[in-house]
């Protein structure tokens, strides 16, 4: 494939990634027309816009046909065991016992909803994507890690809401974040073939850098 049908694709993909942060945000703030907005119910109407969003992707992508490689082709003990050492780690997590229901939900949102949002978008999609544009996986594993870095900034709304100084330092390292979860994940995902295995990382990575 040549340079300029490599550009439309990935232009089409940067297009699609703005228009879901859009997405998100319009159906925050319209449920902040019903609700005062708190630091919780932005979190709240986040966590539910995401997982709106992820199932609405699902069941388009199946009924287009479009691979989304999540599960691995064959659920081995390795598989197993580290799911049931995400569960464990999300369940022990101390502001289960101490931060009461909303810490419980709040972690909910981070460790699970947000991976999984995110990862069926980037080491699903965009990365299945890529793959047919480009012939070494590496470079997709490039594209991908910088793309989910400055997807980073389309958050710019809720960490706005919460810092009352210095967003643009905030947003930088928000960014860096994104750049250095996309690395390991990245990696991750070219060695699995699947999201699912991202997944699970992502949000053992959540739990521990919420």
């Amino acid at each position: 494939m040549n340079i300029k049908s490599r550009v439309h694709i990935i232009s089409k993909i940067i297009l699609l990634l703005i228009f879901l942060q859009l997405l998100l945000l319009s159906m925050t703030h319209c449920i902040f027309l019903f609700i005062k907005r708190t630091n919780f119910v932005d979190s709240m109407a986040t966590m539910f816009a995401m997982i709106i969003i992820t199932v609405f992707l699902i069941i388009f992508m199946r009924k287009k046909k479009i691979s989304l490689s999540i599960f691995p082709k064959k659920l081995s003990a390795v598989y197993i065991i580290a799911t049931i050492v995400a569960i464990l780690l999300f369940t022990a997590t101390p502001s289960n016992f101490t931060g009461g229901f909303q810490a419980i939900i709040l972690l909910f949102f981070s460790s699970m909803v947000t991976p999984i949002f995110e990862e069926i978008i980037f080491r699903s999609y965009v990365w299945n994507k890529l793959n047919n544009i480009f012939s070494r996986e590496w470079e997709t594993y490039i594209v991908t890690t910088a793309l989910f870095a400055f997807w980073h900034i389309g958050y710019i709304s809720s960490i706005a809401f919460r810092v009352q100084n210095g967003l643009a330092m905030v947003m930088v390292w928000k960014v860096i974040t994104g750049l250095c979860f996309g690395i390991i994940l990245g990696a991750v995902r070219l060695k699995t073939k699947n999201s699912y295995s991202t997944i699970l990382l992502h949000g053992v990575l959540n739990i521990f850098g919420r």
